[in-house]
């Protein structure tokens, strides 16, 4: 399984490369910048040394998206997300996770039914524009301080699995997971197969406790659901090139702890 982290500025991007990472994903916010500051920042970017694998938050909210209720535009909302998929894809981006709680969450009154008929049309054309950038759209529940709708990765399984023919996977993130107080290996399990990708995090974010048997827990359960993708660290740190570093000494053992001595590392008795 492959070490990434969060980067939501160019210094933040050149620090990260700079630690025991495998790759870069980048927060859609940052690519919001006009014609020849997008260049430039593409530039620098590139120049950091790690790829960008993946991107988050597709839908800012400075652009007040949304794609649920009485209110829902997918016009709209898909030129915005066609925008950051094509900045993104500049970058070497291959995996959009969509989680934009404010975009999907239901108003009070609207019919929940109707909800999840509006998001998966929105999704397949979602789909469709990461398909035509050789991409691959990842859906991810959030806590219920973040939105009312797709708090567990059971109920994203069930809105991916009644899609036709748009291959939207899951991705499975711990901080959710935890804030939820779900367990963790039925979570991962019920996205199984359909799992595309991973965050993580410290619980609360920022807080620097990252509950490490459980994170060893939720990468054990990655793994046997066959992932073996990107573990990104989406994290709030405050100051990143000492806090950054410290995660990723914390997943770096946690991975190693998952995959086990190798057999000619193994003590015979």
């Amino acid at each position: 399984m492959e070490l990434g982290c969060v980067v939501r500025s160019a210094p933040e991007a050149e620090q990260a490369a700079r630690l025991p990472l495998d790759y870069l994903e980048i927060k859609g916010d940052m690519l919001c910048v006009d014609g020849d500051e997008f260049t430039a920042l593409c530039a620098r970017l590139s120049a950091a040394g790690l790829p960008f694998k993946a991107m988050t938050s597709p839908l800012p909210r400075r652009y007040r998206c949304r794609v649920v209720g009485p209110e829902a535009d997918h016009t709209a909302a898909l030129e915005v997300f066609r925008d950051l998929c094509d900045r993104g894809a500049a970058l070497g981006v291959r995996t959009v996770v969509l989680g934009s709680g404010q975009a999907r969450g239901i108003p009070p009154g609207f019919s929940a039914d109707r909800a999840l008929r509006q998001f998966r049309e929105f999704l397949a054309r979602a789909h469709q524009e990461c398909d035509r950038r050789g991409m691959t759209l990842a859906l991810e529940p959030l806590n219920r301080t973040e939105t009312n709708f797709v708090n567990s990765c059971a109920e994203a399984r069930e809105v991916v699995d009644g899609l036709t023919g748009a291959d939207v996977r899951i991705t499975t993130d711990c901080f959710h997971i935890l804030s939820e107080q779900l367990p963790i290996a039925e979570e991962v399990a019920a996205a199984g197969a359909a799992i595309g990708h991973a965050h993580t995090s410290s619980v609360p974010r920022g807080s620097g406790d990252f509950h490490e048997g459980a994170q060893q827990e939720f990468v054990a359960a990655l793994l046997a659901a066959g992932h073996r993708g990107g573990l990104t660290i989406e994290d709030e740190f405050g100051d990143f090139g000492r806090e950054a570093s410290a995660a990723v000494d914390v997943f770096r053992r946690v991975l190693a702890a998952a995959s086990g001595p190798r057999p000619e590392e193994s003590v015979c008795p």
